[in-house]
């Protein structure tokens, strides 16, 4: 599977929308936004078994403004991205920042459409959740988080590449036809 680190606004977000709908998550505001980022952190370090932790940054802080205008629908499907960026994390589903974004999810949802909301509802099926953004990244830095995937993807293959046992010279035709494939960044 393949992971990447999402952007300390994409955190922030879910914070922030948290914090505004008076989420109570029996944490700091801040010590939430930490634990949800050091889980991504994790679980990129053992999908790609630490061969890119001295890339890793830390997380830069709650920015408590962020994504004030995204609708539910939006933190719904944030939310469904950071989860499947930090499931990778073999502590993930019992850890404090599962919980954490289990809750963020369901207020999310229940926002979103109160009449259909049950405990169970994951709220994929919600109007506007197939265009809302998978990773959000802040508005004036948007290339950058659309470039952290591409990178993730290049990476994954390249990693799955050198695991082939095939002679130099048909890797390097593997490695161009590849190259050709990719999106720019």
């Amino acid at each position: 599977m393949n992971c990447f680190v999402v952007p300390d606004y994409h955190v922030s977000a879910l914070v922030a929308w948290a914090i505004r709908q008076g989420l109570d998550l029996d944490a700091s505001p801040d010590a939430v936004a930490h634990v949800l980022a050091s889980a991504n952190r994790r679980a990129f370090s053992e999908c790609y078994e630490g061969h890119h932790d001295s890339e890793l940054v830390p997380f830069g802080g709650l920015d408590r403004s962020a994504g004030a205008d995204l609708a539910p629908v939006a933190i719904v499907k944030a939310c469904d991205c950071l989860d499947y960026q930090a499931c990778d994390w073999s502590l993930w589903n019992d850890s404090d920042a599962f919980g954490y974004l289990v809750a963020i999810r369901r207020a999310a949802v229940a926002l979103a459409d109160p009449t259909s909301w049950t405990a169970s509802a994951s709220g994929r099926a919600l109007p506007g959740y197939d265009a809302a953004a998978w990773c959000l990244a802040d508005p004036g830095r948007v290339a950058l988080c659309d470039a952290a995937v591409a990178a993730a993807l290049a990476a994954e293959r390249d990693r799955r590449l050198a695991t082939l046992d095939y002679p130099e010279h048909e890797l390097e035709a593997i490695r161009a036809a590849l190259a050709a494939t990719r999106c720019a960044a």
